[in-house]
């Protein structure tokens, strides 16, 4: 992209949106310095505070990084930090829902798999510290929904996979929002019956034996909600 001067209206918008794109198509690789508050200035046609605001709205969000004395660098992304910076939407449709569940299905059993075949025995601790919370919230259903994705969360952190961790991430805001209708509808039965098979799959070393249980867990949820 060739950077041009900016009509007046929405000049720190019109800036920060030039440089985010020059950015996205590689006009700026990662590593690269950035041209000067100064010249940046003249090329956009605006002041070098307008300059400086977007800099440092870039700098926020991750994509530069600014060094004292030397200038603004374009920073390099892991796929990882590039999924980090989704967003889903904060209330879910119908829609939302079941394709969140499917997403669930096919993600959760090999996730608890692999999970379990990495785990420390610090991990497997932590893993019982959810299981623990979920058991002592039994009467409160927002408390036991949250233990539930932290159980998961913590599922997908022993993966030791930062894109997978990073996957898992993307749905949890969503997944904490719907988490407390699901514990109303199904109860707290299933939940801690097959988290508690997983805890003891996970304490026994046995891999398949918690993927097998996460596995049906979804599919009996999916089987229920859908």
């Amino acid at each position: 992209m060739t950077l041009h001067q900016v009509t007046r209206q929405s000049m720190s918008e019109q800036v920060l949106a030039q440089m985010k794109e020059n950015i996205a198509d590689g006009t700026w690789t990662p590593g690269e310095r950035l041209p000067g508050e100064m010249q940046l200035s003249e090329t956009f046609g605006v002041s070098r505070v307008t300059v400086r605001n977007a800099l440092q709205k870039l700098a926020g969000e991750g994509l530069i990084e600014t060094r004292v004395g030397d200038g603004s660098y374009v920073r390099r992304l892991s796929i990882s930090e590039a999924m980090s910076k989704v967003h889903t939407p904060g209330v879910l449709s119908e829609e939302e829902m079941r394709e969140l569940l499917e997403f669930r299905c096919v993600i959760e059993g090999p996730l608890c798999g692999l999970a379990v075949s990495r785990m420390t025995g610090a991990d497997v601790e932590k893993l019982a510290q959810c299981y623990a919370d979920m058991c002592s919230a039994k009467e409160d259903a927002a408390a036991f929904a949250a233990a539930d994705v932290a159980f998961h969360r913590t599922l997908a952190a022993c993966c030791q996979n930062e894109i997978l961790t990073a996957a898992y991430e993307m749905i949890c805001a969503n997944l904490s929002k719907a988490m407390p209708d699901i514990v109303r509808q199904r109860g707290k039965a299933a939940g801690l019956k097959f988290h508690k098979e997983i805890l003891e799959a996970a304490r026994a070393g046995d891999a398949k034996r918690a993927q097998a249980a996460m596995e049906e867990h979804m599919e009996e949820m999916a089987r229920e909600l859908l």
